[in-house]
């Protein structure tokens, strides 16, 4: 594959702009707006071929859209207790509607501006350096009673233990090899005679993801953080964002159309 400098990757999504209207390859999948850029232009997925010695990733984002982005994986501390595989899902899972009887799950999308109804919240410590996973039975709603008291038999209803947690170290490394620099598309779509079409509105140049911007960002509940485990299989641990906040997480924005 030839390599293209960063000002010849601006002039290919000129390119791609100058022509409007574009029919999507996969209609209301979250990556198509990325997936129909990629092929038009050659790429293979997510893989810009730019000579540089740092990474870069196309973001797309619909415009007007609240939807979230998967910005890595990351399992929580400490591992070798594998908290939840060992503690999460067995200790405080319910049943499983979807699985096999006697099935656990644990899913649940924990932010820092307050807790789940199942009493379950992530905060920053930024004198620890940690983000840390809590549970407050005094949060859960009246409907998940017989959960509650299953919770009670199980483990009782003291604080996590171990409790889950994230070092900034950590963080910062992961997210640093998976969004150092990126180029943000932001379109928007339309449908017509069952199609979708987008249209690219506007691309960003971002360069030198920032640490404390994304603490801030779930300080104030915009990254959260997913859990998505079963009984015999754990789908991983997801930080996650909303898609419009992404250019706020790095050091240099400049605008490129």
């Amino acid at each position: 594959m030839r390599l293209l400098t960063k000002g010849q990757m601006v002039e290919q999504f000129r390119t791609v702009w100058r022509r409007g209207w574009i029919r999507s390859l996969r209609p209301l999948n979250s990556g198509g707006i990325g997936n129909t850029i990629d092929a038009l232009l050659g790429f293979p997925e997510n893989n810009l071929p730019i000579a540089d010695t740092a990474q870069w990733e196309l973001k797309t984002h619909r415009a007007g859209s609240s939807s979230l982005l998967t910005l890595f994986h990351m399992e929580p501390e400490p591992r070798k207790a594998r908290v939840v595989a060992s503690l999460l899902l067995p200790k405080y899972g319910w049943p499983d509607q979807a699985g096999r009887p006697n099935e656990l799950s644990f899913r649940q999308t924990l932010g820092a501006t307050g807790p789940t109804d199942r009493g379950f919240r992530v905060s920053v410590d930024r004198a620890e350096e940690r983000i840390n996973v809590h549970f407050d039975s005094g949060a859960v709603h009246s409907r998940h009673k017989e959960w509650l008291q299953s919770v009670i038999a199980r483990v009782g209803l003291g604080p996590l233990n171990p409790q889950p947690y994230w070092r900034f170290q950590d963080l910062f490394l992961k997210a640093s090899t998976k969004m150092l620099n990126s180029f943000y598309v932001e379109a928007e779509t339309q449908r017509s005679d069952g199609e979708e079409y987008f249209r690219i509105q506007s691309v960003l140049i971002l360069q030198g993801f920032e640490l404390d911007h994304f603490l801030a960002a779930i300080e104030n509940g915009l990254a959260l953080v997913d859990f998505d485990a079963r009984t015999h299989h754990n789908h991983g641990t997801k930080f996650r964002l909303r898609l419009d906040w992404v250019p706020r997480l790095y050091r240099y924005t400049e605008k490129a159309i």
